[in-house]
């Protein structure tokens, strides 16, 4: 996009450089079957690691999935629910982590919801929606539409009150804002490496604290997810089915594996933890709070009121009559890649966007009436 400008990254970012490397260098090698595939299987092992530490968890606690769904699943489907509980959602969240949680209504769980208000959520209405009965809170770090960021340690803190547990869907936040587990105890979290983390399209991240492990008793069985499963092929009787499951969220991987893409997603997260994720974060904020303050002074409406406790990347903005969604079509017709979910005009920079890029959006927004 060198002559327009790329501000979507909320939808799908763009696969970084390295990770396209990365890939091109595994497809060479799967042409040789077994003789040359051993060393991409390292890379889900460093995959993991940058995984942890960018998280602020322990490698034990990161399993790689293909996306975000396949995550918020795992919990969906995994708990041992009772009829009469109850879970929270959100209103006018992305279908992926609310359609899981509303498939349990058939077994007798009840579902919560809280209210959206000027694009965003108050602190009352997510207590009021939590009971004695609340199972789970199941929240994203980011509204994908208007882009605003929970407080996720306050919804923590009150789940917590009440015995519930926490999963988080983040793949509008991981990868452009700081996220520690360490800091702020969730129970689970599932993301994508498509938007923000620059991986490729069918890679993905499912976190579960340790303690929590032993409460998904329902997950996918596959060779992998035991403890010395290489070993059974090898040698004389080798072959066994009484092996223990791995202690660990990988147990949760299944079979094999996207090796291309686990390849990419290696390269995308060591290129992220070269710069740091406070570097990555401070930018991205510092763009959409740029493009927010000069939308505004334009005469545009934002679809969420400025506060910097619940701002992200993301920064959207709205107009009657479906306007929004003809704004955005003539910006992408100029090469001014943006999108348009539930109507709003979405606009989301990265670490990596230029000035330029964004001198060129406001120069747009400036011609076009709202």
């Amino acid at each position: 996009m060198s002559a327009g400008a790329y501000l979507d990254h909320a939808g799908l970012g763009p696969l970084r450089p390295p990770a396209v490397a990365a890939v091109r260098a595994a497809l060479d090698a799967l042409p040789h079957g077994s003789a040359g595939v051993g060393p991409l299987f390292a890379a889900r092992a460093a995959a993991r690691r940058s995984l942890a530490q960018l998280l602020g968890c322990t490698p034990a606690e990161v399993a790689l999935v293909p996306n975000t769904s396949t995550g918020v699943h795992l919990v969906a489907d995994g708990l041992d629910w009772r009829r009469g509980d109850r879970v929270v959602v959100f209103d006018r969240d992305f279908p992926a982590n609310v359609r899981p949680w509303q498939r349990l209504e058939r077994h007798g769980v009840v579902l919560d919801r809280v209210p959206m208000r000027d694009g965003g959520y108050r602190p009352q209405d997510i207590a009021a929606a939590i009971r004695p009965a609340t199972r789970l809170v199941a929240v994203s770090s980011v509204n994908f539409a208007t882009g605003f960021r929970c407080d996720l340690a306050a919804v923590c803190a009150l789940a917590a009150a009440a015995g519930a547990l926490v999963c988080v869907d983040a793949v509008q936040s991981l990868g452009a804002l700081p996220l520690s587990v360490a800091d702020t105890p969730v129970d689970f979290l599932a993301a994508g490496a498509h938007k923000w983390l620059g991986g490729p399209p069918g890679t993905g991240v499912f976190y579960c604290r340790a303690d929590r492990l032993e409460l998904l008793r329902t997950t996918p069985t596959g060779w992998f997810g035991f403890e010395g499963a290489a070993e059974v092929s090898k040698g004389p009787g080798g072959l066994r089915y009484d092996l223990p499951e791995r202690a660990a969220a990988a147990k949760v991987e299944g079979g094999m594996y996207d090796l291309l893409g686990t390849a990419g997603f290696a390269a995308a997260l060591d290129e992220l933890a070269a710069v740091g994720i406070e570097a990555v974060g401070a930018r991205v904020l510092l763009l959409a709070d740029r493009i927010r303050t000069a939308a505004v002074e334009l005469g545009h409406t934002l679809a969420t009121p400025p506060d910097p406790a619940a701002d992200s990347g993301i920064v959207s903005l709205s107009a009657p009559n479906a306007g929004g969604v003809r704004m955005a079509e003539k910006l992408v017709s100029e090469g001014i890649q943006v999108s348009t979910p539930d109507g709003l005009v979405r606009i989301s920079a990265h670490y990596w966007t230029t000035d330029r890029e964004v001198d060129l959006l406001l120069a747009r927004l400036a011609t076009l009436k709202p």
